[in-house]
């Protein structure tokens, strides 16, 4: 019944947002009483809080199961780059925003989790890269991390609106370029034109 909850209430979100949609929507939406729903969820915040995690954890994990992805580190970006590349076609701007107005404690907690899975992931690929001769070796890995992790989050943000005429892989692809010859020794930026090669004969 938990997950029936949570996953109706995911959909209601959608459709409607966060905002407009109660517990006395839910409920009756499932054909529940109220009461159902406060016995596993203490309030519609927590409902939120839970729904949004929810999604997260997905995305995490899907994430995470490129650490041990075949390939080397310039492959790894470029995997974790299709990841996330479709959640933000996926992503609601207007669901963010209400998130963040209506619900800031629980938009200040789903970024920290965001924040910490983007440096985990940076700092193993970047120390992948080192040993694999592909990367510079003084490279900063807080720093790179926090780079990247500020281009996910600025990549989300509804003012890329002059952008418009562009598509977000395209974006995506470009900038992710940019950061590899960015971080790149010379194999590693011998690798990636090879890459570019056969990457843009398959498109």
């Amino acid at each position: 019944m938990e997950k029936e909850i949570l996953d109706k209430a995911k959909e209601l979100f959608h459709r409607y947002g966060l905002r407009p949609v109660t517990m006395d929507d839910i409920a009756k939406e499932m054909s529940v009483s109220k009461k159902t729903l406060y016995k596993y969820f203490s309030n519609k915040e927590d409902l939120v809080s839970r729904s949004v995690d929810d999604i997260f954890e997905n995305i995490k994990s899907e994430m995470l199961t490129l650490l041990n992805g075949a390939g080397n580190a310039i492959d790894m970006l470029f995997a974790m780059d299709e990841v996330v590349c479709t959640n933000i076609e996926r992503h609601d701007h207007s669901m963010q925003f209400q998130l963040e107005r209506y619900y800031p404690e629980v938009s200040a907690y789903l970024e920290s989790k965001k924040r910490e899975l983007v440096f985990k992931m940076m700092r193993a690929n970047i120390e992948r890269g080192i040993q694999e001769g592909l990367f510079r070796k003084e490279l900063d890995k807080e720093i790179v991390a926090f780079l990247y992790y500020s281009r996910t989050r600025t990549m989300t943000e509804a003012d890329l609106n002059y952008l418009s005429d562009r598509s977000i892989p395209g974006m995506m692809r470009e900038i992710l370029v940019y950061h590899i010859r960015g971080i790149s020794n010379q194999q590693g930026v011998a690798y990636l034109e090879e890459k570019l090669k056969t990457t843009t004969a398959n498109t």
